[in-house]
């Protein structure tokens, strides 16, 4: 497996765990990923994608998610950053 592959599986766990700590902010703990893409202005299968590790996501998907929740792209996007979620914004 390439450092590249690495950091996108990295990156979609981190997405991941954005949307399991968005849905508990919002009530919503068991929120599913094809809503969460919806609420991204997402496709469900892009998003899937995304958080599986399998494609980079685009910038304007990165811009939805950080106004969507506030995360802070450095932590999502620099595989050095710690690894929790909560202080995500």
């Amino acid at each position: 497996m390439s450092a590249d592959a690495i950091e996108l599986k990295l990156l979609g766990e981190r997405i991941a765990r954005v949307r399991q700590t968005y849905g508990e902010d919002i009530n919503l703990p068991n929120l599913e990923p094809n809503l969460f893409a919806v609420l991204l202005g997402a496709s469900s299968f892009m998003y899937g994608s995304y958080e599986r590790g399998e494609r980079e996501p685009t910038v304007d998907f990165l811009i939805a998610l950080r106004k969507k929740t506030g995360v802070s792209l450095d932590w999502l996007l620099d595989p050095n950053q710690p690894g929790r979620c909560r202080q995500c914004p």
